[in-house]
């Protein structure tokens, strides 16, 4: 799952274990660091200590305060970085170019090892981790969580409120002060924790930039085998009503909770791409064939340690019946068993498939979910047979059932802090005797299932091929989009056929890049392209409902940022194609297989018309305020690109600075540099409960009003940092075919400058230009 070239680990008495790996598909370098400690370890009497102490330690060190911190230092290089508060551990990782290493690597360990916990501070973040709450509260999927955890037995600490409120913390911030600094003295131990250092570069290259920093020997401990994440074990698992139901109102779906014990953590990614794929003869298609709808299928990681892995799969895409949920349970219980007699051929396989899926992430997600055990890097014969997991699948003896139903629960019941409505009860299982179906796992020589025609199964490659084969571009034409809706109902429908040209060799990517959702389909060989084809005809939907706009001030922010082209977009459902390393018979072909699908087509351009809306929504029942504006820049040349790419930069910072910890507006406060329908610009996010729409765009133009650039300038840049697709090959494609308007030119090119196009974003702002949405 991207191989590690070489690997080095250090070991002090008196600090951190240090492990350092050259890991050559990554792109940047990143560094996770791991504390044995979560939201388990935290007092009774303060739940949601942890998660402060992990917002209070970006508040800075004793070296490195203000703009010089972690967070803004990162953003100000165009670097990416996170935390999480677990059940059992609590992470901080960044990534950043491999040149900047030792100066994030000095940041995070100020902050970490001489966090400044001064009370202005703490007052703030307490009030943002209370608007936090306020969102996880409304989340179907977090209520959902917090209603399964509530039926934990033990430990005990699952079923308590962690996230932290206002309420929680109180009024006291002396004793909370106090209670704080006693949990970060207990927990934040350097001798129990690890720190996890990757990049392209050697070992020893990345040794000496970061060897002072925490006074490394010469020489590194003898690496016999793959650490064990420091993360705190739990005793098992215990459910108050194993094989019980819990009914979920409002919420269609049904999840199937299980506890699986797991000698090899490496082996979890290959069972993820068993349990969630959507081939023919997969579970998925089998229990949507059985049903009658296209379902989809995640999984969702509710807890691991070293030893096991809580976790529910979820169905979603239907209301479920309860013979619905009894014939979906029976079938689940037949595929495990034929799963856990899965033969080494097929294993490889799916662990192949799992690798390159993994080589996706960017590489801060990467490392941690190494470091955590996840994503072993290295192989060694042991790891390349079946024999742990299908022990691991036989350990499922005990499971729950989660079934969601479009009608009110019968009560309302407060765990983790959150109001959910359910009901627990027994879960009789009845014998569906006549429901075994044969389940298909790969690689098959031909797909010989009825409902789409057969794609060559070939050898699957990890990576890409920089040269040859065949592609397909399927997207929104310019100056359109697709709703969450359509994109939803597309995703389900074509997922046997995405799950085809996978396990074919083939190359599948459905994902938005530049603000459109981009379909992106590769082959070495013209054939399987032409049946991929047949089979997207074969699978789409006859008829598919009009995108709408109406309805999105209701919408999470996470789903408003989702469909923020359809919001931008002049029309909706309306597509093109673009072909590439086809002769002009083969593209003849497929034009005419394509003319069959249900859509309307226009000619393949670049997007270049005009962009300008400014909605207004009303959101019943909500207790917030959201604005969020995307901001084309005028560009007048390549020059100005660079200067506006600067300027984004900078404003990342100091934007979340001023309205995050200054002014304190709310949780989700965000200003970056973002491509939207083909068009390079800024992103304003901002949201509020206690403040109104009017109000949050007021702040918005104060900032840009006040704001002061350096007098010594910003960052050179020197080349245009695109946003990327998470995979090289594609994004070769997209430069070749879609070029962004990057290259223009004038008289005055060179004459363009800080202080031009930060007053050009004023005006900008200050007339509304580009796209405003905002929700009351």
């Amino acid at each position: 799952m991207g191989k590690i070239a070489e690997a080095r680990r250090y070991c002090s008495s008196s600090g951190p274990e240090v492990n350092i790996e050259q890991i050559p598909h990554l792109q940047r370098a990143a560094v996770v660091w791991i504390f044995p400690v979560g939201s388990h370890q935290e007092p009774k009497e303060w739940p949601g200590l942890a998660h402060l102490t992990e917002h209070m330690v970006f508040s800075g060190g004793e070296q490195f305060v203000e703009q010089q911190r972690l967070m803004p230092w990162v953003q100000q290089q165009g670097g990416r970085l996170n935390a999480t508060t677990q059940q059992n551990y609590t992470a901080y990782y960044f990534e950043v170019d491999p040149a900047d290493l030792r100066q994030g690597l000095l940041r995070l360990k100020d902050m970490l090892t001489a966090p400044r916990f001064a009370a202005a501070d703490l007052l703030r973040e307490t009030a943002v981790i209370d608007e936090e709450f306020r969102l996880y509260s409304r989340s179907p999927h977090a209520l959902a969580s917090a209603a399964l955890h509530s039926q934990v037995e033990h430990p005990s600490a699952f079923a308590e409120f962690h996230i932290g409120n206002a309420k929680a913390f109180g009024n006291d911030m002396t004793a909370l002060g106090a209670a704080l600094e006693h949990f970060y003295t207990q927990g934040y131990a350097l001798e129990r924790s690890q720190v996890w250092i990757a990049s392209p570069l050697s070992c020893q290259q990345q040794y000496d930039e970061v060897a002072d920093c925490f006074a490394l020997p010469d020489t590194p401990s003898a690496i016999d085998s793959q650490p064990v994440s420091r993360v705190v074990e739990s005793a098992a698992i215990g459910w108050q009503n194993w094989q019980g139901e819990i009914r979920l109102a409002k919420q269609a779906g049904l999840g199937v909770t299980q506890v699986i014990e797991m000698s090899r953590l490496s082996d979890w990614p290959i069972l993820v791409e068993l349990m969630t794929d959507t081939a023919p003869g997969s579970l998925c298609q089998v229990i949507s064939r059985k049903l009658g709808h296209h379902l989809s299928v995640r999984v969702e990681r509710h807890y691991h340690d070293n030893q096991q892995i809580f976790f529910t799969l979820w169905f979603e895409g239907a209301d479920f019946s309860e013979e619905d949920a009894q014939r979906s349970l029976a079938l689940w219980q037949q595929w495990r068993i034929a799963a856990s007699q899965l033969s080494t051929p097929q294993f490889a396989h799916y662990r192949q498939l799992a690798q390159t899926e993994a080589r996706r992430l960017p590489a801060m997600e990467f490392l941690r979910e190494h470091a955590l055990g996840f994503i072993f890097a290295t192989s060694t014969e042991n790891e390349l047979i079946p024999t742990p997991l299908q022990q691991a699948l036989s350990s499922i003896n005990c499971f729950a059932l989660l079934r969601s139903r479009q009608e009110s629960a019968i009560q309302a019941v407060e765990c983790q802090g959150l109001t959910c409505q359910f009901q627990a009860s027994p879960l009789v299982i009845r014998d569906m005797t006549n429901d075994h179906d044969t389940f298909i796992f790969y690689p098959q020589p031909r797909v010989t299932s009825k409902d789409v025609l057969p794609i060559t199964a070939s050898v699957c490659h990890d990576g890409y091929e920089p040269k040859g084969g065949v592609s397909m571009l399927l997207r929104p034409a310019a100056g359109a989009a697709i709703s969450d809706e359509v994109r939803a109902i597309l995703t389900q429908s074509l997922s046997p056929v995405f799950s085809l040209v996978r396990h074919a060799a083939g190359k599948v990517i459905w994902q938005q890049v530049n603000g459109n959702d981009l379909l992106f389909i590769r082959f070495e060989q013209f054939a399987n392209l032409q049946e991929c084809v047949a089979n997207m005809i074969e699978y789409w939907p006859s008829e598919l409902p009009a995108s709408s706009i109406d309805g999105y001030g209701s919408s999470s922010l996470r789903e408003l940022l989702q469909n923020m082209p359809s919001l931008l977009a002049e029309k909706l459902d309306r597509w093109m194609v673009h072909f590439s390393g086809l002769t002009q018979l083969d593209a003849e072909i497929l034009h005419g297989m394509l003319s069959n699908l249900p859509l309307s087509w226009q000619r393949f351009q670049v997007d270049k018309l005009p962009l300008q809306q400014n909605r207004v929504y009303q959101a019943p029942g909500s207790d917030s305020a959201t604005i969020v504006a995307f901001i084309p820049y005028p560009l007048t040349s390549y020059q100005s690109l660079l200067v506006y790419q600067q300027l984004a930069a900078y404003y990342e910072s100091a934007f979340y600075h001023q309205l995050r910890e200054v002014e304190a507006v709310g949780y989700a406060v965000a200003c970056r540099q973002r491509v939207y329908r083909d068009r390079w610009g800024l992103q304003i996010i901002l949201q509020s409960s206690h403040l109104s729409t009017q109000q949050l765009y007021e702040r918005v133009g104060e900032f840009f009003q006040r704001l002061t650039l350096p007098e010594k300038g910003l960052t050179v840049q020197t080349d245009v940092a695109g946003e990327s697709s998470g995979d090289e090959e594609l994004d070769r494609y997209l430069r070749a075919h879609l070029p962004l308007e990057t290259g223009k030119q004038n008289g005055n090119e060179q004459d363009f400058t800080l202080a031009r196009g930060h007053t050009a974003l004023i005006e900008r702002v200050k007339d509304k230009q580009g796209g405003w949405i905002f929700i009351e």
